[in-house]
C-alpha cells in the first residue's frame, strides 16, 4: 500500500476527507494508528491518514471516474473546437473561391487575440485561481455538472481538488495548461484545414475598402507578415499589395503563404509556448504543495500524532539503568485539592471554559491541544494539584484512540483523583457517539465516569450528587 504518485490526489484527498469530517465524525482510530506507522513526517501522516480513510468511504474509484469523465469533456470540448476551426476555414476560404486577406487574418487570430489578451490581464489582476483561463474554468465545470454516476462522496472529493487548487495558489497554472492546450488543437487544426484548401483549390486573395487607403493595407501586411517572413515565409511586397487591391491575380502563393505564417506566429506558437510554460510551472507548483500546518483542523490531528509517540528512553547497553518510580505516582498521604476541568482537543471555537459554571465555581480549569509539551506541563500541575475529581472534556464527535487512554492513565496516575469524561458538542446528543464512547472505555478498561448532559457533569464536579443514569462505569 502506498501513496499515490499524484500530489494533487494526495492533497485532494486530504481536503475531501476534512470536508466529510465537518458533516460528522470519521471512525478514524485503526486509519491513526496506520498512518503513524507509516511515516514519521508530521505532514505525510496527515495525508496517509486521509488517503486511509478514503479507501474505505471508495475515494480512489471517484478520482479515477472523474479523471475519465475530464477526458471526455476535454475531448468533447476538442470537436468543438474542431467544428469551429472548420467553420473560421470555410468563412475565409468561401465559396466564391475570393478571399478578403484582411478579413481572413481578423476571423482566424482576433477571437484568440482577444482571450489571450483576457488570460494576461487575469493572471495579473484577478485574483481568482482560474484566473482568465475561460476553457480551462469551463472544462472543470461541465465535469463537475455532467449528471453521470458517481459515489455519494464524489461531490466533496471535487470539492477537495477545487479548494486545493485555491488554498495552494496553483489553480491558475491548471487552468492555463488546459485552456492553451484546447487552443494548441484548435490552430494545428485550422492550419491543417488552410494548408489542405490552399494546396487542392485555387484562390485569390484581395482587399476591399470604403474609406482606408492603400498605404494602410501595405502597413498592415508588412507589420504582420515581417514575423513570418523571419521564419522563411514570403512577404507581399507593395506591387503585390497594390494588385490585391485592384482585384488582380498577382502572386497568389505569397498571399496564403502570409496567412498560414500569421496563424502560426501569432497563434500556435504562443499557444504552444503558454502551454508547455504552464505544464512546468504546474509540475514545480505541485512539488512545493505542503500541509498547512497553522490549520486548527491539521493542528489537532498532528496533536494526535504525537500522542501515539512512545515516550522517549534513554538506554545504557553496557549499564542498566536502576528501575525508577513514575514521576507522577499517586502520593496516598497528599491532601486533595480543588477538583480540575480539562478541556482535550477541543475546537478552537469552543467556548471556555463552559458557559455552565458559576462565578462561585473554584475548580481548576486548563483548555489543551495534546501536544507533547502541553501534555507533560499538564501532568505536572495536575500532579501538583492533587485534585480529588477530574472532569476530562472531550469532542464527542472524535474518535477516543490509544493517545486519549494514554492521558486518562496519566491523569490517575498524577493525581489518584476519580476521573469522568465529559462529551462537548452538537454529535453528544447522538446515541452512535455516546455508544462509541461507552463502549471504548469498557474496552479499555479505564475506570471513569461517562457525562452526557452539562449539569450532571459540573454538579457530579462539584460533589453535590451522586452518579444517575447517565453515569456509565
Amino acid at each position: 500500500m502506498s501513496l499515490p504518485h499524484s500530489r494533487l490526489q494526495q492533497f485532494s484527498t486530504a481536503q475531501a476527507i476534512q470536508l466529510l469530517e465537518a458533516q460528522g465524525p470519521l471512525d478514524d482510530a485503526q486509519a491513526l494508528r496506520q498512518a503513524h506507522e507509516q511515516s514519521t513526517d508530521r505532514s505525510t501522516r496527515v495525508l496517509w491518514r486521509a488517503w486511509l480513510l478514503s479507501e474505505r468511504l471508495g475515494l480512489p474509484q471517484a478520482w479515477q471516474h472523474w479523471r475519465s469523465t475530464a477526458g471526455w469533456v476535454m475531448l468533447g470540448l476538442a470537436l468543438l473546437m474542431l467544428l469551429s476551426s472548420w467553420g473560421a476555414a470555410q468563412t475565409v476560404l468561401g465559396q466564391g473561391r475570393s478571399i478578403n486577406a484582411v478579413a481572413a487574418f481578423v476571423t482566424l487570430l482576433g477571437p484568440h487575440l482577444l482571450m489571450l489578451l483576457f488570460w494576461l490581464l487575469g493572471l495579473v489582476l484577478l485574483r481568482k485561481p482560474q484566473g482568465g483561463a475561460l476553457l480551462g474554468t469551463l472544462a472543470m465545470q461541465l465535469t463537475a455538472r455532467l449528471p453521470l454516476q458517481r459515489g455519494p462522496q464524489a461531490l466533496a472529493l471535487f470539492q477537495g481538488l477545487t479548494r486545493t487548487l485555491q488554498q495552494q495558489r496553483i489553480g491558475t497554472w491548471f487552468y492555463g495548461a488546459i485552456s492553451h492546450g484546447i487552443w494548441v488543437l484548435c490552430f494545428v487544426l485550422m492550419l491543417l484545414a488552410l494548408w489542405f484548401g490552399f494546396s487542392f483549390h485555387a484562390y485569390r486573395l484581395s482587399w476591399e475598402t470604403t474609406i482606408l487607403s492603400d498605404d494602410f493595407f501595405r502597413g498592415f501586411v508588412h507589420l504582420t507578415g515581417w514575423l513570418p517572413s523571419q521564419l522563411g515565409f514570403p512577404l507581399p511586397d507593395a506591387a503585390a499589395v497594390h494588385a490585391a487591391g485592384l482585384g488582380e491575380g498577382g502572386d497568389q502563393r505569397a498571399w496564403a503563404w502570409w496567412l498560414m505564417g500569421c496563424v502560426l506566429v501569432y497563434g500556435l506558437i504562443p499557444r504552444l509556448l503558454l502551454a508547455l510554460l504552464c505544464l512546468l510551472a504546474w509540475r514545480w507548483a505541485q512539488s512545493r504543495l505542503q500541509v498547512d500546518a497553522g490549520d486548527p483542523y491539521v493542528r489537532r490531528l498532528l496533536a494526535r500524532f504525537e500522542a501515539l509517540d512512545p515516550p522517549p528512553q534513554v538506554l545504557d547497553p553496557e549499564r542498566a539503568a536502576p528501575a525508577q518510580p513514575s514521576p507522577y505516582t499517586h502520593n496516598p498521604a497528599a491532601a486533595p485539592g480543588a477538583s480540575a476541568l480539562i478541556g482535550f482537543e477541543l475546537p478552537p471555537d469552543t467556548p471556555w471554559p463552559p458557559a455552565g459554571m458559576q462565578p462561585e465555581d473554584r475548580f481548576w480549569h486548563q483548555n489543551v491541544s495534546g501536544s507533547s509539551a502541553e501534555r507533560s506541563a499538564l501532568l505536572q500541575q495536575v500532579h501538583a494539584l492533587h485534585p480529588a475529581r477530574l472532569l476530562l472534556a472531550v469532542w464527542a464527535g472524535s474518535s477516543p484512540d490509544r493517545g486519549t487512554a494514554r492521558l486518562l492513565r496519566d491523569l490517575q496516575a498524577a493525581s489518584g483523583a476519580s476521573l469522568a469524561l465529559w462529551l462537548q458538542g452538537p454529535q453528544a446528543v447522538d446515541v452512535p457517539a455516546q455508544q462509541r464512547w461507552q463502549q471504548w472505555l469498557q474496552a479499555s478498561g479505564l475506570q471513569a465516569s461517562l457525562w452526557l448532559q452539562d449539569d450532571q457533569a459540573l454538579a457530579w464536579l462539584r460533589d453535590d450528587a451522586a452518579a444517575p443514569s447517565g453515569d456509565a462505569p
